[in-house]
């Protein structure tokens, strides 16, 4: 019954005043029925009327109570962006838990015609506002380290200890306030991964990517995310960290490793407020602490005998000389302390398990339901195999693998990192016409930024599909070309690591092409099932058959 029906069957003064009260709390709990008073006694109606109020209440409270700190900041007359604050009390969207890129994108979608670059939600335990579009995005994160109407890196929430114990916090990721800081620990990390160094570690990696094939091809059947995290991880102890592992000790390395990584997809740990003697029992951190040991140790050895050409290495050495303008202190020599060291390979080490691993495994799947994609590919590297033999360089990778670099694009534009960065408000600002409260979390989504991009987009969504939407060859040609790609991030904390992560990624690919006729994916897109992670994978790991030339 509409809140607007009028109250009949009064005959008393007593009686007309109660079910006025009752029609003016009804018009606050929108939707309640007003029930004449003249048929209760009035005991009954005082029930009545106090149910009324108790409703009202919870209804303009619950948002207060259940979503907290949601509401508009009162001292700005701007409005919020789109959206509704639902889900589960105190704990919001339940879908951010599930496949994040597909949820973001639906409520994007219920949030404007077309979509909506700008909304707000409320999930991970707080009200979020989700901004999609390079320019926008680009914009926004330009407010990271302003001294007023800024916004600051996500380095925890709900448990904070729990992040810091598995994660560190002496990473480029933890520093929010400074932002000469932020660009000193930059530079310095970042003389471990200048194209100069990746160009130096190709050897390594196509050495490391030829075992893996043959390991590929010596068995009838493989699932590719093993193979593709067994792959990253020889390229973590080989490569960044520099260790010389026997052949029992790469095993313990691997199993550590990718017990430790489970810490990232573990939500609930993040939430709950489990106390440390608890934590520090666990096997994920029993993990971390064996890794810590190998990088400290290794530490100890390049200080005594010098440089080895790891990553680790450039890191130990590395120095900031007093004419750069990243220094805090001119005249001082600046170099990372042995912390900021171990948590920036772990740092590497995420970014190389999980996103060049991941988007591996992708590939593997979209080239599998597209042979003429590989086919394609198997031809550009025996032009390159005949040209300049069988030893790549950084130079063949850059410069004479247009369509392999375009398979690898295509496959971070269709299935790029679930969500996006994320950001914490640090005092109410405008932004876009809209207000952006303080405290809360402002999240850009890289998924919906590729799926608006209008040099591809279509209505049917189709240019996003893992069948319809898969064309390489868009890469290729100005006309076509995507200009809403952004698989790195942006602003500030651009992926430091994208020229390491690259050259993973084509050598990878560059050797299966030239050791592989062809293989057989064991699947079928009618019943693939994902499975969320840094990067969303198949459920079954993509299972294929290789076959040799």
């Amino acid at each position: 019954t509409s809140p607007e029906n009028p109250v009949r069957d009064v005959t008393t003064s007593s009686a007309l005043h109660a079910s006025l009260a009752a029609a003016s709390v009804a018009k606050a709990t929108s939707g309640i029925v007003v029930v004449p008073s003249s048929l209760f006694s009035p005991i009954a109606r005082n029930v009545v009327l106090l149910s009324f109020a108790a409703v009202a209440f919870v209804r303009l409270w619950s948002r207060r109570l259940l979503y907290p700190n949601s509401l508009p900041d009162k001292s700005f007359a701007e409005p919020l962006p789109p959206g509704t604050m639902g889900g589960c009390p105190l704990f919001g969207e339940l879908g951010m838990f599930g496949n994040t890129n597909k949820f973001l994108w639906d409520k994007a979608s219920r949030n404007g015609v077309p979509p909506a670059t700008m909304y707000k939600l409320f999930g991970f335990a707080q009200p979020m506002v989700i901004a999609s579009g390079m320019s926008t995005i680009k914009k926004l994160l330009s407010h990271e380290f302003r001294k007023k109407e800024s916004i600051s890196q996500v380095t925890s929430f709900g448990n904070a200890k729990y992040i810091e114990l598995m994660f560190g916090s002496e990473s480029m990721s933890y520093e929010t306030n400074d932002a000469k800081k932020y660009h000193m620990l930059q530079n310095l990390v970042g003389q471990a991964l200048t194209p100069e160094s990746v160009k130096n570690a190709i050897p390594a990696l196509q050495n490391a990517s030829e075992n893996i094939v043959e390991r590929m091809l010596s068995s009838d059947k493989v699932v590719m995310s093993d193979i593709n995290h067994d792959f990253t991880i020889d390229v973590a102890w080989q490569q960044i960290i520099g260790l010389d592992l026997k052949k029992e000790q790469i095993q313990d390395f691997h199993d550590n490793v990718k017990t430790w990584i489970t810490s990232i997809t573990n939500y609930f740990m993040y939430m709950l407020p489990v106390p440390n003697f608890v934590l520090k029992r666990t096997k994920q951190y029993r993990a971390k602490q064996y890794l810590t040991k190998l990088i400290e140790d290794k530490i100890d050895d390049i200080e005594k005998n010098g440089p080895d050409g790891s990553t680790l290495s450039a890191m130990v050495t590395a120095a900031a000389s007093d004419d750069d303008d990243d220094v805090a202190d001119k005249g001082k020599s600046i170099k990372l302390t042995r912390q900021q060291i171990i948590d920036n390979i772990f740092l590497l080490m995420i970014a190389g398990s999980e996103t060049s691993s991941n988007t591996l495994t992708n590939a593997m799947l979209l080239l599998g339901t597209h042979p003429h994609v590989w086919d394609e590919l198997v031809r550009e590297q025996d032009r390159l195999v005949a040209a300049h033999g069988p030893r790549l360089t950084k130079d063949q990778l850059d410069k004479e693998c247009p369509y392999l670099d375009a398979v690898i694009k295509e496959t971070m534009r269709l299935v790029p990192v679930s969500g996006g960065g994320a950001r914490t408000v640090d005092e109410t600002f405008v932004f876009d016409g809209y207000q952006l409260p303080k405290d809360w979390m402002a999240m850009y989504s890289i998924y919906n930024t590729h799926r608006q991009d209008p040099k591809t987009w279509t209505e049917d969504g189709s240019h996003m599909d893992i069948e319809k939407g898969f064309r390489p060859e868009r890469w290729l040609d100005v006309a076509t070309k995507p200009v809403e790609f952004m698989p790195w991030g942006a602003g500030h904390r651009f992926c430091l690591g994208h020229h390491l992560a690259t050259a993973e990624m084509r050598t990878f690919l560059a050797v299966m092409a030239r050791k592989m006729k062809g293989f057989d994916w064991m699947g079928n897109v009618d019943s693939l099932k994902w499975k969320e992670g840094v990067i969303a994978t198949p459920k079954d790991g993509v299972v294929i058959s290789a076959h040799a030339r």
